[in-house]
Parts: C-alpha cells; structure tokens; sequence
C-alpha cells in the first residue's frame, strides 16, 4: 500500500485517522492537531480483521483495490465507485507493493555494504594518520638538521679561512712595521751623525768619510730592487717594430700565461715551458676568468680558451676591444677602440656579454681617454687606464667618476704600456721608451722607480706573482724577468 500523502510504500497506520504512511511522513503526522490524538502502528502490528477493514465501512472486509484512490474498500465501494474508479484485485496490489519493497530492500543493503566498507577505510585512515604525519615530520626535523651540519661546516670553513687571512695580514703588517722601525732608526742614527759631523772644529778625513756612509744608508734601506731569475720567452720578432713579448698573466701558483708576436701562447712553471695553446690572433692582452685565458680577438670577440679549446665568449659590436681584465665580481673590464680610430672607452660587460657600465665621458661630458690599452681594477674598486695618446695613467672610481691621471714624475717624460697593483693599493706601470717602473700610491703620487740592478729595456708586460716580486717582460728582447722589489 502507498502512502497517502506523498505515495511511498506505506509502513504505519494511524488507527484514530485510519491514514496509511511511510516513514517519513509518520512523524510530521504525530505532529499535527487531533481531537483524540494519533495511536499510530506499523502493518505487522495490526492485526488481519484491523488490517482489511475497509476505510469507509469499517464494518465490512476489504475485498478488492481502487487504483484511482489508492485504497482498499469493501463490497459496499464496488457499487459506489464502480462507475467513476478503477478497480483491481487487492492481491495485486499487495504483490506489487511487494516488489517495490524487496527492491528498495535491496538497494539498502547494498549501499549498506558500501557504506561499511568506507568506514572501514575511514578507520584505517584514521589509524595510519598519526603515523604518516609522525614520519613527515621526523622527515621534517632530519632535513633540518643536515641544512645545520652543512651551515656549520660552511661557518666553521670560512673562520679557518678568515683566520688565515688575518693571520697573513698580520704578518705583513708586523713585516712593514719592522721595516719601518727600521728605517726610523737609521734616520735617526743619520740626524745625530749629521750634527756630529757639522759640530767638529777641525774636520777629518776619516770623520768625512764616515758621514759620507752614514747618508748612504737611507737609499738602502729602501731596497735596491734585484733580478731573481730571467727566462727567454722565445717568442718571433715582428717585422714591424721589432717586438716580441706582449702579455703575462699569473695563475698564483707559480704558471705564469705568456703571450707574445705569435698565435702560440705559452705556459711556464719556473721558468720551464709546460703547455701551449693555438689560436689565430697574437697575445697583445690576455685576462683570468675561472682559471682560464681570455682575450680579444680580431674579429671583435672576447674568447676564452678552456682545456685547450677556444670557445667565443661574446661581441663588442662595432668596437675594437684591446686591454681587458676580469674584476673581482667576475664581470669584464675592456678596452674599446672606436673603427675610425676617434673614439675610445672602457666598457665593463657580464660573462654573458651583457654591457654593465660605460665609461667615456667626464663631468663636462670631455673624453676621458684617446685611445685606452690596458685597464686593471683596484683592490677598492678604482679603475685604472693606460692611454696610449696621451701617455697617462688615467683612474675613474668604480661609477666611472674621473678621479686623477698620472703624466710622469716631475718634468721627466712618460710612457706607459700596461699595469698592475699591489696588495697594499700601489699601481705599477711599465714606462716603455724610458726603461723604468713606476710605482704609485692609491691617490696618483709617485713612489718611487723600480729599477733592477741589471737594469730594465722596454718593459712592457707586468705583473705581481707575489707580495713585494714582479714579472716584467721585455719587449724587444723578448726576456721576463722576476725582479723582488720590496725587502
């Protein structure tokens, strides 16, 4: 039997309203308002006469269905609804409601099943849960703890490194303050000799002579700078001009890359030839990066040449690039001449060739350089310049800010070809046509000459191999020679 108020099987009864109904609508049917209240029971509970009374006449059986009215009624409703209803046999009804029932019956439990199978899947979640976060987060706590052992291991590192490095210092401080000392001690020892030699009424030979000694003991004691080693570079004479050794470049551990009038550069270890590498432009200027020699080629590229092979690093576009060096920050430093030869200026570039900075112009937007050769960077970011027209060393800061240009020592005249610096900020530049080495302070003041005791013809490569020694090579000669320049 359906429900009578929303056609779902039936499964109680109310035996006040005589109302069939399903589950749902029991209780909104308890709810509502009734004179004797609602006395509801499922079918099984009633019992057979109670169950086939016919609504209408609750004296008589109920015999047959009406399908219209969705009701059982009597013999009595045959004749009453026999004309306007449909009506069918009970029993049909009842086996219909029947299926229905085993249907739905059916349906319930086999979503019954699947509802005991996802809780069965919800408690073992549940229970694997704690489990699964448990071991992230000891995951969590082991990567933690590897990151520390690597941060310790990278601090404890860098203090052995820090302490090398201070303890070097130290010891370069002590050395220049014992030379110092020193040489404030026979200044003294001069002033007081000097004033014993004016105050004698009756000057002597002997007492001549022993001042005459005494005043040569300050030259000394600055160092007469002395040749260790000299090494022939072997390199071919040009036509032209008759030069043969160009470049130096120091490894800093004791290889030294050579270039020269040839398309071979050479590398030397204590002075004895150890590899060479091809390549089809002369070494005029040669730099470091990573290890590995770089420098311009005539095709207007800077290359680098790793395991012996030459590789094209990237373009100057229009410009000629001549001098070059690698700065601290691994960028470059180049020299560039202009095709018609007018224009000259020092661009710093990425190792990707992308151009950084453009130093050209000063404040009144005048040229800096005629023609730039050679460029190194100072150890606080001051950039140096050899310009060939104008035989200058010309310095710009690190944003390219003129700072000062060196023309030579007093009246003297002035040649510079290539430089380099020292730890202590000293710029050293070869004076090509006047045989000598000049030495400069960070602010442009001349030091002093390095001159070896064998003398010096046409330096022009040079560079710094370690503290107080250079590397010079000679131009024409095609000689390198290593000269200590500091005691």
């Amino acid at each position: 039997m359906d429900c009578e108020v929303c056609d779902s099987p039936a499964e109680f009864t109310c035996k006040n309203c005589s109302v069939k109904l399903c589950t749902l609508c029991v209780g909104l049917h308890m709810l509502s308002e009734s004179e004797n209240g609602h006395d509801v029971v499922k079918f099984s509970e009633q019992n057979e006469s109670e169950e086939n009374k016919c609504q209408d006449h609750p004296q008589q059986e109920s015999s047959a269905f009406c399908k219209t009215c969705h009701i059982s009624i009597c013999v009595l409703c045959l004749s009453e609804k026999q004309n306007a209803h449909e009506i069918g046999e009970l029993s049909e009804k009842v086996d219909t409601l029947s299926d229905i029932i085993a249907k739905e019956n059916e349906q319930l439990q086999s979503l019954q099943s699947d509802m005991e199978k996802i809780l069965v899947h919800i408690n073992r979640r549940s229970a694997e849960l704690p489990l699964a976060y448990k071991q992230t987060k000891n995951n969590v706590t082991s990567h933690i703890r590897e990151r520390h052992q690597v941060i310790d291991r990278a601090e404890t590192a860098l203090h052995k490194d820090l302490d090398k490095m201070e303890e070097k210092h130290q010891g370069k401080l002590l050395k220049q303050k014992r030379e110092f000392e020193e040489i404030l001690k026979k200044l003294k020892s001069l002033d007081q000799e000097s004033l014993a030699w004016q105050n004698p009424k009756t000057p002597t030979d002997n007492l001549t002579q022993e001042a005459e000694d005494e005043i040569s003991l300050f030259p000394k004691a600055l160092y007469v700078p002395s040749v260790l080693t000299t090494l022939d570079a072997q390199f071919p004479t040009s036509k032209e001009n008759n030069n043969r050794l160009y470049s130096i470049v120091p490894l800093g551990d004791g290889r030294v890359w050579v270039g020269g009038h040839s398309d071979i550069l050479k590398l030397f270890y204590q002075e004895r030839l150890i590899a060479t590498v091809n390549k089809k432009s002369i070494g005029l200027f040669l730099t470091l990066h990573e290890g590995h020699i770089v420098y311009p080629d005539t095709d207007k590229t800077l290359k680098k040449v790793i395991n012996g092979k030459v590789n094209t690093l990237f373009s100057t576009g229009e410009w000629f690039p001549l001098g070059i060096t690698c700065t601290a920050a691994r960028d470059f430093l180049v020299c560039l001449r202009s095709t018609d030869d007018s224009q000259s200026k020092v661009v710093r570039y990425s190792s990707s060739g992308d151009v950084l900075q453009e130093i050209q112009y000063d404040s009144l937007h005048q040229p800096l350089f005629k023609w730039a050769i050679y460029v190194v960077e100072d150890c606080n970011g001051d950039i140096c310049v050899v310009d060939w027209n104008k035989n200058a060393v010309t310095v710009v800061d690190k944003f390219g800010i003129f700072r000062y240009s060196y023309t030579g020592n007093k009246a003297s005249k002035f040649k510079p070809c290539s430089l380099t610096k020292d730890s202590m900020h000293r710029i050293i530049t070869t004076d090509f046509l006047y045989h000598k080495i000049h030495m400069l302070d960070r602010d442009g003041r001349f030091l002093r000459y390095i001159i070896p005791d064998q003398g010096i013809q046409r330096p022009r490569a040079v560079c710094v191999i370690r503290e107080g020694e250079l590397m010079v090579g000679e131009c024409i000669t095609g000689m390198i020679k290593r000269i200590k320049y500091l005691a």
